[in-house]
């Protein structure tokens, strides 16, 4: 792979694509051309690139221009196209086909995409084009998060892999996960399969707290900033759709039928209502007269909003207190040994989540450390690995997973006890991420 000094960003006004940009010119030191469907926008996602790594040295380095007149002149003498275009094959693959006629050998290009077949959108290019087309899955916003699943396909070269993952991790300072082209890649896999089994979850609860009641019970001391269905409501109830859709249409495993939609999502879908994005969703926030602002939750029965309860479960307080106190081993000791079906269901899905993650090495990753990468640094969500080692190892997981009727991945089964089971530990503190 040659030295990357110009880059090309198709769909530069975007938060992707500026934020992108901005972490290329500011890390990379590359010129960068920036496209967009006319050069205003391409001039708006300048400005959104300087303000997102807080620094103007990068203007001088930045070009806009617009797709029809420039998108050729500017990928012939790029090293690195990089294309954040809308999701969808369709308009993806237009785009590469103007690409391939206009790239040099040896270029690479590379999508940002959440789920399509890098495979498929690699088809446009020769065979030289296709060993160096890959998917640079990006979260955002890039400066902060800093995540960059690195999706291969069976046309790609080694060498190149490798070089392109040790620029991206060496250069531009992203935690690269190597994941192989299946539907969702890894992040999106475990994360949306959580995220939709526990919103399955809040109807077959509705009367007990419906909605807040599933975020209150997978709150942050089960290992994540915000809760699965705050989640879902800060990502968008369209996009949710369109990841789980996608991973339910194209995979057959054993959590096939928890990425089926629910029926109150598409309901409020149909009406509009799409998350935060759209000022309400599963939650709403109402700005009063005097100031203040009251929160709001969606009662899946009456389809109305009802105001956000607060709860008072003495398992989550106490798992909580201990997280506090730096004991992360007893917070999921009191999580372990708590009693009623509020406890039962974080023990569901905690085992849940670790069974997943592991039972997708082999087929999406190649090792676990990918996956725990993804959770950790793509969702800051606590790596299913060390998990196992915050529960006591393997066979104390095992018992919590037998317990709660969840499959025991082979590679759990194999472990050896007594032996630490998470991995990243010098790249990524799991115990920052519990919040308590």
């Amino acid at each position: 792979m040659r030295e990357i000094k110009t880059v090309t960003i198709l769909g530069a006004n975007g938060a992707m694509g500026s934020g992108s940009a901005g972490v290329i010119a500011a890390f990379g030191g590359a010129k960068v051309h920036m496209l967009a469907r006319d050069v205003e926008k391409a001039k708006q996602g300048i400005e959104a690139a300087v303000a997102s790594v807080k620094t103007d040295t990068i203007r001088a380095r930045m070009i806009p221009g617009s797709y029809d007149a420039d998108l050729e002149k500017a990928v012939a003498e790029s090293d690195w196209v990089f294309e954040l275009v809308a999701e969808s094959y369709e308009v993806k693959e237009p785009i590469n086909t103007r690409i391939a006629k206009a790239r040099r050998p040896g270029t690479i290009v590379s999508t940002v995409s959440s789920g399509l077949s890098i495979g498929r959108l690699a088809k446009a290019y020769d065979e030289d084009g296709q060993k160096h087309y890959y998917g640079t899955h990006f979260f955002n916003p890039p400066y902060k998060m800093i995540l960059c699943e690195l999706v291969t396909h069976a046309g790609n070269d080694k060498k190149v892999t490798q070089a392109l993952g040790e620029y991206l991790e060496k250069v531009l300072g992203r935690a690269v996960v190597y994941t192989n082209d299946t539907p969702a890649f890894a992040g999106n896999r475990i994360g949306f399969q959580l995220m939709n089994e526990v919103a399955h979850f809040a109807e077959k609860y509705a009367d007990k707290g419906g909605i807040a009641l599933m975020d209150e019970i997978m709150s942050g001391y089960t290992g994540r900033a915000m809760g699965p269905l705050a989640t879902a409501d800060f990502v968008g109830l369209d996009v949710h759709k369109a990841i789980v859709d996608n991973i339910y249409d194209n995979t057959k495993d054993e959590a096939h039928e928890t990425f089926k939609l629910p029926g109150y999502f598409q309901k409020l879908i149909d009406a509009g209502k799409l998350g935060m994005k759209s000022g309400g969703g599963l939650t709403k926030v109402v700005k009063h007269a005097d100031g203040k602002r009251e929160k709001f939750v969606y009662n899946i029965k009456t389809g109305e909003y009802d105001p956000y309860p607060k709860f008072d479960i003495p398992f989550i307080k106490e798992a909580r207190q201990k997280i506090k106190d730096s004991d992360y081993k007893g917070a999921m000791d009191v999580v372990k040994n708590a009693s009623g079906f509020e406890a039962e269901i974080a023990r569901y899905f905690i085992s849940r989540y670790i069974s997943y993650s592991l039972s997708l090495v082999g087929e999406v990753v190649d090792t676990k450390e990918n996956t725990d990468g993804a959770m950790g640094f793509g969702f800051n969500w606590v790596p299913a690995s060390a998990f196992v080692d915050f529960l006591g190892g393997p066979k104390e997981t095992i018992k919590l997973m037998e317990a709660s009727k969840i499959p025991v991945p082979k590679l759990l089964k194999d472990a050896k006890e007594g032996k630490k089971f998470y991995e990243l530990g010098d790249k990524l503190d799991a115990r920052s991420l519990f919040k308590g």
